[in-house]
């Protein structure tokens, strides 16, 4: 995991170079955001753009719903979440949208920097690790279908 400043959700440095467990520290300026690569997590993104009639949220299953709420999560800008979750799974999950309104960032990728998120919250997300839950099986096999490779 590593932390690192941007604008316009885009990164300020070349965060891919950044080696993991070098965080910004301090309040983040004005104008700025503060970015995660969320590093041996995954970051499931669910967004919710009224502007144009569309709802992730409508699209995750009610027992999905309700193993996800229970993981480390906070809001985002436009009230879309960014769930926080360890995957026990065996495939590998790429970072990608899956069409539903629905994101996926991975932080760690052979060969790759991996995905990172806007982190909305005023707390540290190193303080918030044991927040975060395994995933089950019927998570993992929602996850895969929307997010491995194929």
């Amino acid at each position: 995991m590593k932390s690192f400043l941007g604008r316009n959700k885009l990164p300020c440095i070349m965060w891919g170079n950044l080696p993991d467990n070098v965080f910004f520290e301090g309040t983040v300026p004005e104008n700025y955001q503060l970015f995660v690569c969320p590093g041996k997590y995954i970051v499931l993104d669910i967004d919710v753009d009224e502007k144009n009639n569309k709802n992730g949220f409508e699209n995750v299953p009610m027992l999905i719903q309700e193993e996800i709420d229970k993981s480390y999560n906070y809001f985002t800008k436009r009230e879309g979440k960014h769930y926080w979750l360890l995957y026990t799974g065996n495939k590998v999950l790429a970072n990608k949208t899956s069409g539903f309104s629905i994101d996926l960032r991975v932080g760690q990728k052979p060969g790759n920097a991996g995905g990172y998120v806007v982190y909305y919250p005023d707390n540290d997300i190193r303080n918030q690790t044991d927040l975060i839950n395994e995933t089950s099986v019927r998570l993992n096999t929602w996850l895969e279908k929307l997010f491995s490779y194929k």
